[in-house]
């Protein structure tokens, strides 16, 4: 039976590094801010973080907090049907959790990525994406989205505040286990 790992955390933790792993490790990633960015383009909006989270918030408001989660359903669903452990990227909320506990009809692994405001504000003003304009707006949007709850409910946390080689062997190591098939 395949296994969801689901990556959350603040802005700036590492979802990105621990996803960039996963890949390299033949380890299918389905990220929910391309959905959103795609949607921002669709939209015709130039890929700022206020756009981003514009789109975001009106996504959510019109189809409900689960609706990123559901939309990329059918690529989730293809990703499980053929690999041990597929991983996602970036659940924000409790309801998109319940979405996919209902979904897939089993609860997910959870790992949460954590890093301290300053060490995310450093690295989302070095990484430049678009979409990286601090921590300050994007924490508010995504605490009131209920992230953290989701971090307090993960069953796997690693603390991401200095060395990248100890977080990317750390990392490897989690994926490694959940991969097994034994």
């Amino acid at each position: 039976m395949s296994r969801v790992l689901v990556l959350t955390g603040l802005p700036g933790s590492g979802k990105s590094v621990a996803s960039e792993i996963a890949v390299m490790m033949d380890i299918p990633v389905i990220t929910m801010g391309d959905l959103i960015r795609a949607e921002t383009a669709k939209r015709g909006l130039e890929p700022s973080g206020d756009n981003i989270g514009e789109v975001a918030v009106d996504l959510r408001k019109k189809f409900g907090d689960d609706v990123v989660l559901r939309r990329l359903w059918p690529d989730i669903q293809n990703a499980v049907s053929k690999h041990p452990l597929v991983l996602i990227d970036g659940m924000r909320s409790t309801p998109e959790k319940e979405a996919l506990i209902e979904l897939m009809g089993d609860e997910p692994d959870i790992l949460a990525i954590l890093a301290s405001e300053s060490t995310r504000d450093s690295r989302l003003s070095g990484r430049g994406r678009s979409d990286d304009e601090g921590t300050s707006t994007r924490d508010t949007r995504e605490r009131n989205w209920g992230v953290e709850a989701l971090i307090n409910e993960a069953n796997y946390r690693i603390q991401n505040e200095d060395d990248i080689n100890s977080f990317r062997e750390e990392v490897k190591a989690l994926l490694e286990g959940l991969s097994r098939t034994d």
